[in-house]
């Protein structure tokens, strides 16, 4: 497979994520099986988390927030490596009170044959507004 092809991969599995994310955890959840490869890790802040452990940390924020991802600011991507950049807006279940964070990622994927495509091997975001 060619490395722009591959590109195209990883930007459309960004895409449909967002789309995936802001139909809520359970969604999510179904979409995080097909975008991260099982011994996947992702990392916030000083956290280092196996993908069982990022579900499970979600599961938590999903239900005392409601998470819609904004727009990306920007996409670059080069060979296996994503850099993106986006808004998040996180409302407070029980205050309603919204945050707005920008957050900047940068993901390195693996190429798999078809269906499965481009996933993700390891994760990297910091936002620049913390939940609590």
């Amino acid at each position: 497979m060619s490395t722009k092809n591959f590109q195209e991969k990883i930007k459309d599995r960004l895409l449909n994520g967002f789309a995936n994310w802001n139909k809520g955890y359970e969604s999510w959840l179904k979409w995080c099986d097909t975008l991260y490869e099982p011994d996947a890790h992702y990392n916030t802040g000083t956290f280092h988390w196996t993908l069982q452990e990022y579900k499970d940390n979600m599961k938590s924020v999903f239900e005392g927030y409601d998470v819609l991802l904004g727009e990306f600011h920007n996409m670059l991507i080069i060979d296996d490596w994503c850099a993106i950049r986006y808004t998040v807006f996180i409302t407070d279940k029980k205050t309603g009170v919204t945050i707005k964070q920008e957050t900047m990622e940068f993901v390195h994927f693996k190429e798999n044959p078809d269906p499965i495509g481009a996933r993700v091997i390891e994760g990297w975001a910091l936002s620049d507004t913390p939940i609590v």
